[in-house]
């Protein structure tokens, strides 16, 4: 819609155009070297839990990893024909990824929260989104509008994940954590970015083009947080290792200064 001489005011139709001369990244190409970087990542992951079996966080996020790579791959593939229910599915293994690296950052905080009860909340979060997204399909809601509800989830969850890493940091004083909560952040704040391209889309303030081309950049940003976020867990594991060794021997060594001193 346009502005005609003379009117009340009122907004362009678009108000973000594409800009000439910016480099436009290729999302399909983006997407398949996301779902190879994270199971690269969840490789890393478990391969640093086989040392370090305490770190139920590294299995965790190692599975969450695996699972978001599961939702991406289904996504990619995705051809014209493509049922809705594919596209429910896939977005809901990448939230049921993200719910799982919320637990399991729980579960490292405080070692209290069984497997059983960490599925169980998985599985509460998943479904609670796979029905939001289904009513809203069935109520006949834009694609964008899905898009928005999964980008919402996404972004909430990295958000948890990251204020439980930083929190967990205030009681055992890891530093590796803030590299890992930095980049959850990252990845939450890219999701918000996501969330209001999609709403500038919406009430056509924006270019679709536009969109994507900005998405792109959103993608390649989400990929290197896990990558990080991958690093910060395993120094997490490995700084937490050193306390506990660190403690071990202090102990040993009052334990053998008491019994020299005993005559």
């Amino acid at each position: 819609m346009e502005c005609a001489p003379g009117s009340a005011p009122c907004f362009p139709s678009r108000l973000w155009r594409r800009l000439p001369g910016t480099m436009h990244l290729h999302l399909p190409t983006l997407d398949i070297v996301a779902v190879f970087t994270t199971l690269v990542a969840a490789g890393v992951s478990l391969l640093a839990w086989y040392r370090h079996r305490d770190a139920v966080a590294l299995r965790s996020w190692a599975a969450a990893l695996v699972l978001g790579s599961v939702g991406a791959l289904l996504f990619v593939l995705r051809e014209p024909s493509t049922s809705a229910v594919v596209f429910v599915a896939a977005d809901g293994l990448c939230v049921a990824s993200f719910a799982t690296m919320w637990v399991s950052m729980r579960r490292f905080n405080s070692h209290e929260a069984s497997p059983l009860r960490m599925a169980a909340v998985v599985a509460a979060i998943t479904g609670a989104f796979v029905a939001l997204v289904t009513l809203s399909w069935q109520m006949g809601a834009a694609l964008r509008a899905q898009s928005l509800v999964f980008s919402l989830f996404v972004g909430g969850l990295a958000l948890a994940t990251a204020w439980e890493t930083w929190r967990g940091g205030q009681e055992d004083g890891l530093q590796s954590r803030r590299i890992a909560a930095v980049a959850l952040a990252g990845i939450a704040a890219a999701r918000l970015v996501r969330v209001g391209l999609l709403a500038l889309d919406w009430v056509d303030l924006a270019e679709p083009q536009t969109v994507d081309m900005i998405w792109g950049y959103g993608i390649y940003v989400s990929t290197v947080c896990v990558l990080v976020v991958t690093f910060g867990l395993v120094l997490m594991a490995n700084e937490r290792s050193e306390q506990q060794l660190a403690r071990q021997l202090g102990g040993r060594h009052a334990y053998g200064s008491g019994n020299s001193t005993t005559p």
